[in-house]
């Protein structure tokens, strides 16, 4: 980034944590490990991030899953068996509480945002200290609230994978920042100057901890994450899509990862020298999150947390069509897409090197269990739930996105 903090400020902003790392209640299956992703600028390569330079450290509260999958992990064992389905359940976002243990925005600092004034195409930036983030999204140095958004058929075979069609996914449009500085009892309502539309273009993989507990449905420790493609559509001058000027900016990002367990901390720079620090924690699932312990008050509530940076571009196939829209990767074993840039066009990300934190608060709803069990790890009674009842729900939390030119280097410590 560099643009250098002080010791005592970086210090300061981390102090104002609710509870440290782990909450209190929160079994650790093992040493707490920082998985730490390098930005560097290397030239002008697929998912480069020129200009810009940092790290995106995540810390996992010693979390491990099925079979003793980790944070590096997306499937447990051959992946997903929809032949063998134990659970089906939906994730619906929810407003924002102001509990979540999140540090405020600090200028300068710790969670620094600004945002556009209202009515004005390139209205002044003013920055919002004190800004309570619970279910807040950083996006370089303006922040937004998650709006209404859902996972819907999130399907969990009895090993603990997950599978979440892409048409499962569906967001809300996100255009305004919602928060508080005292603790919820004003809350401020500021228009944000660039609007956005995420839509997933691949399917969700990924696992889910609820296969390891008795009672899916029940006041256990459970946590889980999923990857996949997304792009979203940016509006400028605070407008609308049908009243935008002229076509939104696409922004495509590859493997977006959202967890509901552990810790982000962004801290990133570009040769602008716009310093991106971001810091935010997940609420374990049916935990109190000011106290950090399970509670029955809380019961079927989750957080999520997901960050990184938009890339320079991508070669995508079917550009142009967000129904058909795929990015080429390298060929490996889990891959379906092409294995080349044959018939494939490059796609510049006009956001380039744009770091995000994305946060969102949510209700969980259990739709299905497998009469036949639920997991192949918990030999228990199968817990009844409504019947085999797929729901059409819409698609999950929302955000994302931001990078430049570079290489991307994941290190574990």
């Amino acid at each position: 980034m560099i643009i250098k903090r002080s010791v005592a400020l970086i210090l300061a902003a981390m102090s104002t944590s609710a509870y440290a790392v782990i909450p209190t209640d929160f079994v650790s299956n093992a040493t707490p490990t920082d998985y730490v992703t390098t930005i560097a600028d290397n030239g002008t390569t697929q998912n480069g991030y020129a200009g810009t330079y940092g790290t995106i450290t995540f810390n996992d509260w010693g979390y491990v899953g099925p079979a003793g999958v980790t944070a590096n992990d997306f499937q447990v064992g051959a992946g997903f068996d929809a032949a063998n389905v134990g659970q089906i359940q939906s994730v619906v976002t929810v407003d924002a509480d102001w509990l979540t243990p999140d540090p405020s925005s600090v200028t300068g600092g710790v969670n620094s945002v600004k945002t556009d004034s209202a009515q004005q195409p390139y209205g002044v930036n003013y920055p919002l200290p004190n800004a309570n983030m619970d279910g807040g999204v950083n996006f370089y140095e303006w922040a937004y609230t998650t709006p209404t958004s859902t996972f819907s058929n999130m399907q969990i075979d009895k090993a603990g994978n997950y599978f979440v069609a892409k048409d499962d996914m569906n967001f809300g449009y996100y255009e305004r920042f919602n928060y508080t500085t005292d603790g919820g009892a004003t809350i401020e309502d500021v228009n944000t100057g660039i609007d956005f539309q995420p839509y997933a273009i691949s399917d969700a993989k990924g696992w889910c901890g609820s296969t390891m507990v008795s009672d899916p449905n029940g006041l256990e420790q459970m946590a889980g994450q999923v990857t996949f493609d997304f792009a979203f559509d940016a509006y400028l001058f605070n407008t609308s899509p049908e009243n935008n000027f002229g076509p939104p900016a696409t922004q495509i990002v590859p493997d977006f990862v959202m967890r509901s367990f552990g810790d982000y901390t962004i801290d990133m720079g570009n040769d602008a020298g716009v310093d991106q620090y971001f810091e935010g924690s997940a609420v374990g699932n049916n935990f109190n999150p000011v106290t950090g312990e399970l509670d029955e008050d809380f019961q079927n509530k989750v957080s999520f947390l997901g960050a990184g940076v938009v890339p320079e571009g991508m070669w995508v196939l079917n550009s142009g069509d967000p129904e058909l829209l795929q990015i080429v990767k390298e060929c490996d074993a889990d891959e379906t897409v092409a294995c080349s840039t044959e018939g494939a066009t490059w796609h510049s990300n006009a956001f380039a090197g744009y770091a995000f934190l994305l946060r969102a608060d949510a209700e969980r709803t259990l739709e299905f269990i497998s009469p036949d069990g639920h997991s192949i790890y918990v030999a228990t009674a199968p817990v009844p739930v409504p019947a085999a009842v797929w729901l059409f729900g819409s698609g999950l939390l929302g955000l994302i996105g931001v990078s430049r030119r570079g290489a991307s280097k994941q290190t574990t410590s």
